[in-house]
């Protein structure tokens, strides 16, 4: 299908009712808590069951860390005798919580792995959490045991020291009611035999916390095998796209880096399990360092990388400024956890034609779900969040009242399909209040959709300032912002004014080397959005904002630093 009619939403629809008749990815309808759902009949049904397509890899490479490699044999005979560790020595039965937080070391993989392959709930925590922070998922989750290298045990000190511990690539003896995990670990050829549910729980990743207490995501069996099998189904279906002019082959040997922490979705869903169903190699890299990222690029021929925005923006800076380093394996650049500006993604384009750009959008709730777009698909609509996989991800725009919305118009983005999340450990009420009767979940993401059924994400719903009765979609002021060619990354928000109620105001992080202030800015701008949008304070900085765990900036911490700089608060 060319690439022309491919992009229209009833002939994507088509071709999916079309691969989804029978074989590989048949789909067939089941009802979970109430609600129908399209799911694929071949999916494997728990976790233990998905994990075994590392048998037909086997002997490949599968982990790559520092100077370290595992096959996919390795990786699952060693997270086999985690497994059996669990159960044996530390009595962890199907149904119980083990909390984990390391850097991204192959034992997060096993961890993962082995917890939930016997029907345990795994709890992946922030590894940027301090010990409060930790203490308060330990205990929120009920954890029976943790799982952590020497910084996470460090912060622990003081903290659930009841609660035993496994040290991971540091030295027990150091650490209250610790043990080495080498010494304890020894790979088994086959994972406990457990019976588990395709609807058992099976994780509980906290949300980035920007408000308040983080909230626990409980993701069943099947919501999360659902999420990469859909991804793999929608690479399937983008295949058959023919167009004019530059393509973008699949890699014979696919590797992809995995610079993301493996604690939100994106490094958990995309880089791992999607990696060890595509048969894709994973570089770990422990630390984000651009310099670092392209070494590993060339060093082990690096295919894919999927990242916040700024991380691809990184990656392609560097290897200009060093171009005695090959890059030119790296195909594919993904953008997902923040807005990726269209202006990047069109630079991408025009200066790094073999490299196709894509984004992502999903929440940790959908496991990740939600729409996609890369290559020639992107560059035909560089401003969108892509479009849901076809008759297995369904996304629509509501209004306050929860009635769907025009085309084009804005309104909260919803989300249903079998990848959504169960509920919010125990949260009954904000359980209620995101997921309605009918399995849709809401966001709290601003957006519209056009008539190809491309989704465009415009803001957060708190995430809207009003300046004298003016509604400003902050997404749009920042996007606007980054097109100057000092800007590396801007973060608009709202501070209290008098007068207006609220004024517009920024923090911006400049490209290296460069140098910008308020009156050339605004005069940019000017050319370019109405007067009212043109934030009335604005910072500059060298280094890179500040985030939060999902890897979106820290708008509410900047937004406090400036109210209390000015006096406001």
């Amino acid at each position: 299908m060319h690439i022309d009619d491919f992009i229209k939403k009833e002939n994507r629809e088509s071709l999916a009712r079309e691969l989804t008749k029978e074989g590989l990815f048949e789909l067939k309808e089941v009802t979970i808590r109430g609600n129908k759902y399209n799911t694929f009949a071949s999916a494997p049904a728990t976790l233990q069951d998905y994990f075994q397509f590392a048998l037909i890899h086997g002997e490949w490479d599968f982990l790559a860390y520092e100077d370290e490699s595992y096959t996919y044999q390795e990786v699952l005979n060693k997270a086999a005798g985690l497994a059996h560790v669990l159960q044996e020595n530390y009595n962890i039965q199907k149904g119980d919580s083990v909390a984990f937080s390391m850097r991204n070391y192959p034992e997060w993989i096993y961890s993962y792995m082995a917890v939930t392959s016997i029907g345990a709930i795994a709890v992946p925590l922030n590894s940027w959490w301090q010990g409060e922070e930790l203490d308060y998922g330990i205990t929120h989750s009920e954890s029976k045991l943790f799982i952590g290298d020497d910084e996470r045990l460090e912060r622990l000190k003081g903290f659930v020291e009841d609660i035993p511990r496994i040290a991971v690539r540091c030295d027990a003896n150091l650490y209250e009611n610790a043990v080495n995990f080498d010494d304890i670990v020894e790979s088994k050829d086959s994972f406990p035999v457990v019976d588990i549910d395709p609807e058992d729980d099976a994780s509980i990743m906290y949300t980035s916390g920007s408000t308040g207490y983080p909230k626990g995501v409980v993701a069943t069996h099947r919501s999360i095998i659902n999420t990469p099998v859909a991804w793999a189904f929608l690479g399937t279906l983008a295949g058959s796209i023919e167009s004019d002019g530059e393509t973008f082959p699949q890699p014979e040997n696919p590797c992809t880096l995995a610079a993301v922490p493996l604690f939100h979705v994106t490094g958990s869903h995309s880089n791992f399990l999607l990696s060890l169903l595509s048969a894709t190699k994973i570089v770990l890299m422990y630390k984000w360092d651009p310099l670092k990222a392209v070494e590993l690029v060339e060093k082990h021929k690096v295919t894919s990388f999927s990242g916040v925005p700024t991380m691809s923006q990184d990656i392609l800076r560097v290897s200009e400024e060093n171009p005695d380093i090959d890059v030119s394996s790296l195909a594919m650049l993904s953008g997902g956890g923040a807005a990726r500006p269209p202006e990047q993604i069109k630079a991408q384009e025009k200066n790094h034609p073999t490299k196709a750009a894509g984004v992502g959008y999903g929440l940790t709730e959908t496991n990740a779900a939600g729409t996609n777009a890369s290559g020639k698909l992107l560059y035909l609509k560089p401003d969108s969040a892509g479009f849901p996989a076809p008759l297995v991800h369904e996304v629509k725009i509501y209004d306050e009242e929860g009635n769907e919305v025009e085309t084009g118009e804005l309104g909260e983005i919803v989300i249903k399909s079998a990848s959504n999340f169960r509920c919010y450990w125990k949260n009954e009420e904000a359980t209620e209040e995101s997921l309605d009767s009918e399995g849709w979940f809401r966001s709290g993401d601003v957006g519209c959709a056009d008539k190809d059924g491309f989704i465009y994400i415009k803001d957060r719903i708190k995430d809207i300032v009003i300046r004298g009765g003016e509604n400003i979609a902050c997404l749009e002021i920042e996007g606007v912002i980054a097109e100057h060619p000092s800007v590396a990354e801007a973060s608009v928000f709202g501070i209290p004014d008098e007068r207006l109620g609220e004024s517009l105001a920024t923090r911006i992080a400049l490209q290296p080397g460069a140098s910008l202030h308020e009156a050339e800015l605004s005069a940019f701008l000017a050319e370019k959005i109405a007067k009212f949008k043109i934030p009335e304070r604005m910072w500059f900085q060298e280094d890179e904002l500040p985030r939060i765990a999902s890897g979106k900036t820290a708008k509410k911490q900047m937004r406090e630093d400036a109210i209390k700089e000015l006096g406001l608060d």
